[in-house]
């Protein structure tokens, strides 16, 4: 292999010389290679990323929770209307969370 060592001079490298430029370049990409390993294998450095983000997916979430629930007293005053508008429904849900809290007493006293 004759590499040019100087482009102006258009001189061919020694095979010294190539060899030590190979070794280089050689060394170079193992020790970039041995970095991404070390990356990838430190597990606890990746828990704590993957924790922080699902902290961060679940604040999010607490929040849009939170907010739902300042929506609640606002729905619970619609529900008269609600209730002149959809009578059959509303005596639907009303049976349905009588019968749950009837099905939660039964099943406390067992």
């Amino acid at each position: 292999m004759t590499t040019i060592k100087n482009a102006a001079h258009r001189e061919p490298m020694t095979e010294r010389e190539t060899l030590r430029e190979d070794l280089e370049y050689t060394r170079q990409h193992l020790a970039d290679t041995v970095q991404e390993l070390s990356r990838r294998l430190n597990v606890p450095h990746r828990m704590k990323e993957t924790a922080g983000s699902a902290g961060h997916r679940v604040s999010g979430a607490a929040g849009q929770a939170g907010q739902k629930l300042k929506e609640v007293p606002g729905a619970m005053k619609q529900l008269p209307a609600m209730s002149r508008r959809h009578p059959k429904a509303m005596a639907a849900v009303g049976g349905a969370v009588a019968l749950g809290a009837a099905a939660l007493m039964v099943r406390k006293h067992k």
